[in-house]
């Protein structure tokens, strides 16, 4: 029969994977939260400098392609 000693080891490597992967979690909402914020506001800045709303189709006819090219931007930085 093992005591707590030889399974403290067991313990509390499996806590520190948990706090780990909380911690990863965490941060990664974090930075989706902050994509999400960034096309928000570029949505809006657009929508204000041309006076086109979200529910027209010409909106979406530019909002699309700034969001694909800043979609294929992060895909690079973060692959280098």
């Amino acid at each position: 029969m093992k005591t707590i000693t030889q399974y403290q080891p067991m313990i509390f490597s499996r806590l520190a994977a948990v706090a780990h992967e909380r911690v990863w979690r965490r941060r990664q909402f974090r930075n989706e939260a902050l994509r999400a914020l960034a096309y928000v506001a570029l949505g809006l800045w657009l929508a204000a400098d041309t006076g086109c709303v979200a529910w027209d189709w010409q909106f979406w006819l530019m909002f699309t392609p700034m969001f694909a090219a800043s979609e294929l931007a992060l895909h690079e930085v973060s692959r280098g």
